[in-house]
């Protein structure tokens, strides 16, 4: 692998930086200068900082003095703003509340290079990825453009077909006794209820419902004057959107479910 002459590497561990306690957020950020280089858009400190939820009250607030939150945002500030055109983040979602987590979602959404992610969430990774390389076991590593789900579903097609083709067995040579068959008679699929039909009927419309309630949420986690506006009601929010993503789930899974059952009927 060469090494563009112009690729400028930023690497974080899970350890990710330490924070000196008795510095403001404005000094742990500032470290001395007034702005912050954000690809090609120089931005003051303050306004850099407002981009990860800081309200100018906080921004002065000492660093031991901030909430859990708080510290992972700055965190991920100090992290951006180390400059780089290629990112490289191991596991950035551990331990990160569900505010901060669409701090850095937008953030690296936003980021002006290439950004190389190594994560197990399948949402994080999903709304950030553009490309997925999967290591798949026995040293193999495939590449797939478009988000994990979108992987997925291009692996499970090709493990479908794959064992259509190893299902398909050879005519038996003409010396070759003739075997007895000695297999179960086959039951005959069943088809779709009544009830099961107007469920896959309107079940696409409960998908789209619930998807885009999903993005609604996020999109009040993403905005921000999120605090000033619902700080009231992130637990709430918080259990809505958990709530919502688990039925995206179960939703899909049902719908595959009865989809089987109508293919399997009609081709019978």
């Amino acid at each position: 692998m060469k090494t563009g002459q112009l690729t400028v590497f930023n690497y974080v561990d899970q350890a990710r930086l330490q924070l000196n306690e008795e510095k403001t957020v404005l000094d742990e950020v500032a470290e001395g200068r007034e702005f912050v280089q954000w690809g090609d858009v120089k931005l003051t400190v303050r306004s850099y900082l407002k981009r990860f939820l800081f309200s100018d009250d906080r921004i002065l607030t000492l660093v031991k003095k901030l909430s859990g939150g708080e510290r992972s945002r700055l965190l991920l500030a100090r992290i951006l703003k180390s400059g780089g055109n290629f990112l490289i983040l191991d596991e950035p979602t551990n331990d990160l509340d569900l505010p901060t987590l669409r701090v850095l979602e937008e953030a690296l959404i936003a980021f002006p290079g290439v950004v190389l992610v190594v994560s197990h969430d399948r949402y994080f990774l999903n709304r950030v990825c553009t490309d997925i390389l999967a290591f798949e076991g026995d040293g193999k590593i495939a590449h797939s453009v478009g988000d994990y789900d979108y992987y997925l579903e291009k692996k499970k097609r090709a493990t479908t077909e794959a064992s259509r083709q190893s299902a398909v067995v050879p005519a038996p040579s003409k010396s070759a006794a003739p075997a007895r068959d000695t297999a179960a008679p086959k039951t005959k699929p069943r088809k779709l209820s009544f009830k099961e039909q107007h469920e896959l009927a309107g079940i696409e419309a409960q998908i789209h419902a619930t998807e885009a309630e999903v993005a609604r949420i996020e999109g009040l986690f993403s905005d921000p004057e999120f605090f000033r506006k619902h700080a009231a009601q992130v637990n709430k929010l918080t259990e809505e959107l958990d709530a919502a993503k688990a039925n995206v789930v179960k939703f899909y899974a049902r719908w595959e479910e009865l989809e089987a059952i109508k293919a399997a009927s009609e081709k019978a």
